[in-house]
């Protein structure tokens, strides 16, 4: 399984200075909705592209990717994450299951003689413009069993809310599943019968 995830934040009001054709003050950008792949929880774990209905009636479609994680019991997941920030570090932490890193900035962690220097740990920082590989291993079926559900979430409290909304930001959900079908990446559907 190989999951794409993008953070990224979004300044509603540095949005609508640019869209008035006014200056954008960049020092004075502060992101106040924090998302994984265009959405925020709970819409990262809602499946198919988000709809919204526009002013004329008709229905917009956007946002086509959710960031559900589903993972088949025994196995790996690969989450190749960015940060496509301008204003933040973001933390990723991972609860339960730990995380792998076995690249960075597109380069796997080896010497120059070929040995792994990969690490195991629970949450990663990154810049913008930074990317990290990880793996999540659920090999462990008794640690691991099918129908558990793990947590990927920013630790900085404010990320896990949406401007004055509670309970949004970055997070989504890892899903343990017995059998994981249509794909090996979003899309891809959770089994647990």
């Amino acid at each position: 399984m190989e999951y794409p995830l993008q953070i990224h934040g979004f300044d509603p009001n540095f949005h609508i200075v640019g869209m008035t054709f006014n200056p954008e003050a960049f020092a004075d950008m502060k992101d106040k909705y924090f998302l994984l792949n265009g959405r925020s929880y709970p819409d990262t774990v809602t499946t198919g592209p988000l709809a919204t209905q526009t002013t004329d009636g008709s229905m917009h479609y956007a946002q086509p990717l959710p960031a559900i994680i589903n993972i088949p019991v025994g196995g790996r997941g690969l989450l190749r994450i960015s940060d496509l920030d301008v204003s933040e570090y973001q933390t990723r932490a991972s609860l339960g299951i730990p995380m792998q890193v076995i690249a960075l900035n597109a380069k796997l962690l080896r010497d120059q003689a070929g040995n792994n220097l990969y690490y195991k740990t629970n949450s990663i920082t990154l810049a913008g413009g930074e990317s990290l590989d990880v793996i999540l291993d659920a090999s462990d079926t008794d640690k691991y069993p099918a129908k558990s559900t793990f947590y990927l979430y920013s630790p900085d409290l404010d990320h896990l809310a949406n401007d004055a909304e509670n309970f949004g930001g970055l997070m989504t959900e890892v899903h343990i599943c017995s059998t994981v079908t249509g794909g090996n990446t979003f899309g891809n559907t959770c089994n647990n019968n």
